[in-house]
C-alpha cells in the first residue's frame, strides 16, 4: 500500500514536472526570437536626413509666368485646353519670369509632373 501511494506522488510529480519543462521550452523559445530580433536592430543602419526641397511654384499674371523654386533645365510646357502643344519653354533660372503673349483663353500649363491650369484675359 505504501508503494503504491509513492507510486501516486511521482506520477503527480511527473504530470507538473512535464508541464514545467513544457513551459520553460516555451519561454526559451521566446527569448530566443526576441534575441534574433534585437540584434536584427544593430545591423541597421541610421535613415539619412534627406534636405526637403521646396515644391516649385507656378503662377501667370498679366500674361507673364512667375516660377519659383523650378529645376532648372527642365521645360514648362504651354498647352491649349484642346491638347495642342503651342508653347516649350526652358527653364533658365530656379526663380525666373517668361513673356508669354498668348492670345485670351484658357492654358494648360505642365512642368516635370506638375499640372496647373490658367485663363489669360
Amino acid at each position: 500500500m505504501l508503494f503504491k501511494q509513492k507510486l501516486y506522488i511521482c506520477s503527480i510529480n511527473f504530470r507538473y514536472m512535464k508541464r514545467i519543462a513544457l513551459v520553460f521550452g516555451f519561454l526559451m523559445v521566446l527569448s530566443y526570437q526576441v534575441s534574433v530580433f534585437s540584434q536584427d536592430n544593430k545591423n541597421r543602419k541610421e535613415p539619412v536626413a534627406i534636405e526637403e526641397q521646396a515644391m516649385p511654384e507656378m503662377n501667370v499674371v498679366n500674361n507673364r509666368l512667375y516660377l519659383k523654386n523650378a529645376p532648372v533645365g527642365k521645360h514648362v510646357e504651354v498647352i491649349t485646353i484642346i491638347g495642342n502643344k503651342i508653347r516649350d519653354i526652358l527653364i533658365t533660372g530656379s526663380e525666373s519670369e517668361y513673356d508669354l503673349n498668348l492670345p485670351r483663353a484658357i492654358y494648360i500649363f505642365r512642368m516635370d509632373g506638375m499640372v496647373k491650369k490658367f485663363i489669360i484675359k
